[in-house]
Order: structure tokens, then sequence, then C-alpha cells
């Protein structure tokens, strides 16, 4: 009842536009029809009704492009209707109104779709052509409006959908998408398939995360190296997070007449941490840290045992944050 005395409002309003445009005679075309009865369409509280009107002059007019319909909506207001033109429909017919809500974060929402179809008949070609039109539904505070436009490009399964007799090779084709129970098991299957993979996606990151040892929440101590070393020994996240892979590591091993400086690199799960103990082990076994060399964006602490030939360096370089780079192990 709301609705249909809506609708006679509306006609009532193009009706004053069109008199006072011009003067009507009786052999007058009547030059908008109505092309599927008006819907409403809701988010929450907030309504609106849609309109689709048909326009006759289409097979009328030449030189101009003319569409066979056009989507209007307006607020549930029968004392103040104000038309906001929408989209415009290409088929020759409506042949459903629905809606579907999308459940995936990035694309959630709920829209109205439109399936229009054309009859064809040509030497290639004879039945109809159906296309699916999405106009999502947008709340704005208290306002709801619906757009030509979502965003992304129409799905192609549900546009050109061809339904009757390929001439050119005898057969008959059918169109898998021509009412509103297909077109919403599709878009349902889209919908899970996004969400299933976007799922996926993020269990890969993490398992990546914890396969590689990353800690990539972990901040920078400090740009003060002296700071930054005291967090670095005292902490094995923040070394996992701050060691540069693959770690040069040299070591000293006895040779013949001169010990000799043996290279590796190390990496993944070959890295042993913590890399430099904190200072309860230090104090307990003795050792002693302290920061040999900074020069720029170069460092060096040293691990020692006094009047041992216990000695390590930490050489670091600084980037965004220190980073250590190399460990020269001078141990016999």
């Amino acid at each position: 009842m709301e609705v249909t005395r809506f609708f006679s409002c509306v006609c009532m309003l193009i009706s004053i536009i069109s008199l006072t445009a011009q003067t009507a005679t009786a052999d007058d075309l009547q030059t908008i029809k109505q092309m599927h009865p008006p819907v409403v369409a809701s988010v929450g509280e907030q309504k609106i009704t849609v309109l689709f009107l048909k326009n006759t002059l289409k097979g009328q007019t030449t030189g101009a492009y003319v569409p066979g319909g056009e989507v209007f909506y307006t607020t549930m207001s029968a004392t103040r209707p104000e038309l906001s033109f929408v989209a415009p429909l290409v088929g020759d017919e409506v042949t459903s109104v629905f809606f579907f809500e999308r459940k995936f974060p990035e694309q959630a929402g709920k829209s109205l779709y439109v399936l229009m179809r054309r009859k064809e008949s040509n030497g290639g070609f004879e039945g109809y052509t159906y296309w699916t039109l999405e106009l999502p539904l947008i709340k704005q505070g208290e306002q709801l409006s619906l757009r030509f436009f979502r965003g992304d490009p129409p799905d192609p399964e549900l546009q050109d959908c061809q339904d009757g007799r390929d001439l050119e090779n005898g057969v008959d084709v059918v169109c898998a998408y021509k009412d509103a129970a297909s077109i919403k098991k599709r878009l349902a299957d889209l919908d899970a398939k996004i969400i299933a993979d976007s799922k996926l996606q993020q269990e890969l990151r993490q398992k990546s995360l914890e396969t590689t040892g990353d800690v990539p929440r972990v901040a920078c101590p400090s740009p003060e190296f002296s700071v930054f070393l005291a967090a670095f020994s005292e902490r094995a996240d923040v070394q996992k997070a701050f060691v540069l892979q693959p770690l040069r590591m040299v070591t000293t091993v006895a040779g013949d007449p001169e010990p000799e400086m043996q290279k590796r690199s190390l990496s993944g799960d070959e890295l042993k941490f913590p890399i430099i103990p904190d200072l309860a082990k230090r104090e307990a076994q003795g050792l002693t840290l302290t920061v040999k060399e900074e020069r720029g964006n170069k460092a060096t602490a040293i691990l020692q045992k006094p009047d041992t030939d216990y000695v390590f360096e930490y050489r670091f370089e600084r980037g965004q944050c220190w980073q250590l780079k190399e460990v020269m192990d001078y141990s016999l």
C-alpha cells in the first residue's frame, strides 16, 4: 500500500514536469512506462523505493542512444518525492529483481541485483541474451542510497549470457544464469571462495613467520648503540629480529704453523640463540661485554673472560636499526 501510494506521487511528479515542458495532445504517446513493479530496499531502519522505468522512445529515436529503461530511487516520503537517477537498463525487460549480501569483509554489504534480457534474432543466433546488474546499497549516517558501480568489474559469467540457438554451428546454447536462484548460488559460491582463499593466505603467512623465526613486531630498541646492545644481549626475541641472515661466523682453529680463521655462513635453524648470553649468565661465567669501537654506522662489541683466550667480537651495522652481521671467535 505504501509503495503504491508513493509510486502514484512519482507518476504525478513526472506528469507535471512533462506538462510544463510542452503542451500535450490526445495523439501524444506515453514515453515512460513501468518496466518492473517498484521495490523497497532497506539497510537497518533506512528504506528507499527503487523504480524501474521503461523508455518507449527507444524505437522511435535515431542518431542518439536511448536505453531501454532506467533505474531511479527515492526516499520513503509520499509528501516530498525526489527522484535520483541510478543506472540505465540495457535489456528489453526486467525478468527478476533480488537482493544478495556479501560476507567477505573487504566487499561486505547488501546489493540489489537486476536481471535483464533482450530477444535476439540475427544470422548467427536466435533466442535471449541475459545481463545481471549489481547496484550496491550504501548507508552513510541516516541516508541510504543506491549506486551504479561497486568498484569491482562485473562477473563476466553474468554478462551477455545467451540462451537459444546458435545458428552458425547448429547447436542449442543454454544460459546457466537466467534466474535469481542460479545467480544467488554463484554469488554465494564466489563469496565463500574469497573467504576461504583469504583464510588460507593468512595461515600461510603465519606459517612462514613461524618457519623463519621472523619477529617483525619487535621494535628497534634504540639508535644509540650502547642502549641497543644492552637490549640485544638480554632478549632472545631482539636477537632473532636483528641478526642479518646469513650471519657470517669466523672461528679460530689450530693450524700449522699458525692458527687459521675458518669462515661459515649460518641461517635459519643453524643459528642457535641466544648468540650473546644475558647478564646473569655472563656474571656466573665471569664474562664481560663492552663496546670496543663505534664509528659511523659500524660498531663492534667484545665478549671476553679476563686472563684467558676466550674472546668473541660481534660486528654490527646500522640501517633502519642496528643488525649483527658477523661474529669473530678468537678462542683457541
